[in-house]
């Protein structure tokens, strides 16, 4: 069975704009508090992934994150707050969550959920903490942990390209950057090292495995831009701003 999506924001608007690029991917749920996010959590429902505002009725939002993930280690979680303290970034990295200030973009949201999503591909719980670990130790970015992913559960490059969205000669581009920053000659030995890495860890991942804060670089960090406009729909970027991502999801 797939999973769903569960975002919490007690902010209904917001919420709503989530959750429309949410169901472009998988069955979304919404909850508007603390109480009503922790009902879901204890429910038998399969999640795929938790989008998640700090600031909630009934409770904060970072112990909600900080529970979740001693429980499900390697659930792909998305911070989505106006709050841009360097503290709770580095909490939210802490507990390998990324983080997005509002207004965030339809873009980076739905390299999250691309990413989530891909996730489900993987086979094993062991084989998806080794894809964090391998993106975590040799600092890859949000697009070149999709091409490992895809590498690991075997999806051809052009299939792979139309998920992305990208042309073929600049997904070989990317490629070639993943391999190189891995030390890897093909796709197929990134994989093979990869499920390696897998194989030698005998114990399931836990909570408290997780790297020291100092060791830990974090998933991505997405601040909004100087030129955001209060009127503009908090998921759409100017021009200008579109650009400037760009160039960061190239780096």
């Amino acid at each position: 069975m797939l999973g769903r999506f569960l975002i919490v924001d007690p902010d209904v608007k917001t919420a709503e704009l989530v959750a429309e690029s949410c169901r472009a991917f998988r069955v979304t749920e919404v909850a508007a508090d603390f109480e009503a996010a922790t009902a879901v959590l204890e429910s038998p429902k399969r999640l795929v992934a938790l989008i998640c505002e700090l600031e909630l009725p009934g409770g904060n939002g970072m112990d909600l994150i900080l529970r979740v993930r001693k429980e499900r280690p390697l659930l792909p979680i998305l911070v989505l707050t106006s709050r841009t303290d360097p503290a709770l970034i580095n909490r939210a990295h802490r507990l390998r969550a990324e983080y997005h200030c509002k207004p965030t973009h339809r873009s980076s949201l739905r390299g999250f959920l691309r990413r989530a999503v891909a996730f489900e591909r993987v086979p094993d719980e062991r084989t998806t903490w080794a894809i964090d670990e391998v993106a975590r130790r040799k600092k890859l970015s949000p697009r070149e942990v999709e091409v490992l992913i895809a590498a690991v559960a075997g999806v051809s490059r052009k299939v792979l390209a139309d998920e992305l969205g990208t042309s073929e000669n600049t997904l070989k581009t990317q490629i070639r950057s993943v391999l190189r920053k891995c030390s890897a000659g093909t796709l197929e030995e990134l994989a093979r090292s990869t499920l390696q890495l897998a194989l030698s860890e005998s114990d399931t991942p836990r909570f408290d495995t997780l790297p020291p804060e100092s060791e830990h670089r974090g998933p991505p960090t997405i601040r909004p831009s100087a030129r955001s406009s209060g009127t503009r729909d908090r998921l759409t970027p100017s021009p200008e701003e579109l650009e400037e991502f760009r160039k960061r999801m190239q780096r």
